[in-house]
This record gives C-alpha cells, sequence and structure tokens, in this order.
C-alpha cells in the first residue's frame, strides 16, 4: 500500500492544460477540483505556495497549519500532507522538480542558498504584503514565460525568472530565520526526530515510551513538547497516522476489513473496527459504503 502520488502531470491534466513538460507548473487552487484526492498524498516535486485570500488547512508531516492572505508555504517531494479546502481559500503554487531546478539554476555555487527546501526546515512563513506582492509578481511571470509556447527565447527566459524568483524567496526565508533564531532550536529537532521515527514505526509501536527511548527523553518530556509544538499529544499524532493509512486501505475494495487489521498490526478485526468508529464515529463498512 503506498499513498497516492500528486504529480506535475496530474496537475496539469486536471487544470485543462494537457501534458506539458511535466517538470514545472504555477496553478491557482481554483483551477482544480481542490483539493485534488481527500486523502493524504505525497508529491513528486517541490511547490512553493503563496495564500492570496481566506483560510486554507493544511496537515503537513503531521503537524497542522493554517495559510492566510501573504503566507508562504513550502512541500517538498516525498512528504506526506492533505490541503482542507474553504470557501473563501485560494493558493497559488509554483512547482518544480529536482532536474528542472538542477537545470534551471544558473549559479550552482548558490544551491547553498536553497537549503530551505529540505524537509526538515520550516515550511510555513508569514511575508509581509510587500514580500508576498513581490512573489505573486514573480510567479505570474514565470507562469507567463512557461505557458507561452511562442517566444522565441522563452526557456533562457524562464530559467533567469526561475533563478530571480528562487532567490526572491531564499532572502525571504533568510530574513525570517534572522528574526527567529534561537526561539525553537531544541523543541524542533525533537519534534523533526519525533516525526521522523513515527514515519517508520507507526505500523508496530504505539507507546509513547517507544519514542521517548529513541529519542533519550522522558515520555513526560515528549509528551509535554509534542503538545506545545503541534497541540496534539504523542498518542493522538500515532493515531491519525494509522487513521490515514486505514481510509487509504479501505479505499482498495480488494482487501476486507481483517486484512487490513492485520496490515496494520491490529491483534484482531474487533479492535481495529474499535480503534476506527472511535476515531471517525463509523465503522470500517459504514466508512467504505460512504467514500463509494
Amino acid at each position: 500500500m503506498t499513498l497516492p502520488v500528486l504529480s506535475i502531470r496530474l496537475i496539469d491534466a486536471y487544470s485543462g492544460r494537457g501534458k506539458l513538460d511535466n517538470q514545472f507548473h504555477v496553478t491557482r487552487t481554483d483551477e482544480l477540483p481542490f483539493p485534488i484526492h481527500d486523502v493524504p498524498v505525497k508529491g513528486d516535486h517541490f511547490v512553493i505556495v503563496l495564500s492570496l485570500t481566506g483560510e486554507t488547512r493544511v496537515k503537513y508531516n503531521l503537524k497542522e497549519y493554517i495559510l492566510r492572505p501573504h503566507d508562504m508555504f513550502i512541500l517538498s517531494p516525498a512528504v506526506t500532507h492533505q490541503f482542507e479546502a474553504t470557501d473563501s481559500g485560494l493558493l497559488l503554487g509554483a512547482g518544480f522538480t529536482k532536474d528542472f531546478f538542477s537545470e534551471a539554476l544558473i549559479h550552482q555555487k548558490q544551491v547553498n542558498l536553497f537549503d530551505f527546501l529540505s524537509p526538515d526546515m520550516d515550511p510555513h512563513y508569514r511575508l509581509s504584503a510587500e514580500e508576498a506582492e513581490n512573489m505573486h509578481r514573480l510567479m505570474l511571470m514565470l507562469r507567463n514565460y512557461y505557458y507561452n509556447k511562442e517566444h522565441a527565447f522563452r526557456k533562457e527566459v524562464l530559467f533567469h525568472s526561475f533563478n530571480l524568483f528562487m532567490l526572491e524567496a531564499a532572502a525571504i526565508i533568510r530574513k525570517y530565520r534572522l528574526e527567529n533564531d534561537g526561539h525553537s532550536t531544541r523543541k524542533g529537532e525533537l519534534l523533526t526526530s519525533f516525526l521522523q521515527l513515527l514515519s517508520v514505526h507507526y505500523k508496530d509501536q504505539r507507546s509513547v515510551q517507544f519514542y521517548a527511548d529513541k529519542i533519550f527523553v522522558s515520555a513526560k518530556h515528549l509528551t509535554r513538547m509534542i503538545k506545545q509544538l503541534t497541540g496534539k499529544t504523542v498518542s493522538q499524532l500515532i493515531d491519525e497516522m494509522v487513521l490515514a493509512d486505514a481510509k487509504i486501505l479501505l479505499d482498495l475494495p480488494d482487501l476486507t476489513v481483517a486484512n487490513i487489521a492485520g496490515q496494520l498490526n491490529f491483534s484482531n478485526q474487533f479492535i481495529f473496527s474499535k480503534f476506527f468508529r472511535r476515531n471517525t464515529g463509523m465503522s470500517p463498512s459504514q466508512f467504505r459504503s460512504k467514500v463509494k
């Protein structure tokens, strides 16, 4: 079982642009059936997201964020995420593959400036109105050059524009980090370590003590820090990870509820059903009927 992969090809297809280069896109959420999936997904590319209007909730690597106007958010490939659409929320995203990034980067010596693309970095940045306007303008310029197939120097201009866009993002994020230096070092490291462990062990290890031992802190300290940083307990985050997998598996008609219980390491179908009902208010069978 694997999470759905949100590819550039799929985004282009849903936006009505058809097959392009599958390397880059600039797309607004109102151009898509947003969200494309109603379950957690993983992307195959980076996306720099700018929130234009309203509020949009996003769960990224188990942590929840609310995006408001002028917010910027960085999605890295292969990191689990899920957006919750609202009537007023509108996002603009510039997505690009690792290959596009490598080819477009004019000055390779500057590659260290873009460490903010790492999944270990804070993905959420609150921009000033002026910073957001600059990013918006650059994203629209990129969109124009990328989709204008008639431009004589389309690729060259696109790459120069992309470098300008990325350097603007890097400058904003550097400023953000300097302003917030030292506020979250140890806590952030602890959260990152916990989430990395959880992504590997959530199916077979559901005790707080296991994760605390691996990080070399007490269970009480881990629980307190995770609650401060995410607003949720360690147990809640473990349950959410298991529940996300359960929903994806229940969407596969060839698997019985007993099969799914076994794959998620529940001792029997009854205990899995009880867990699922406690977290969703319905049985696995009821959920399966609802999503058909």
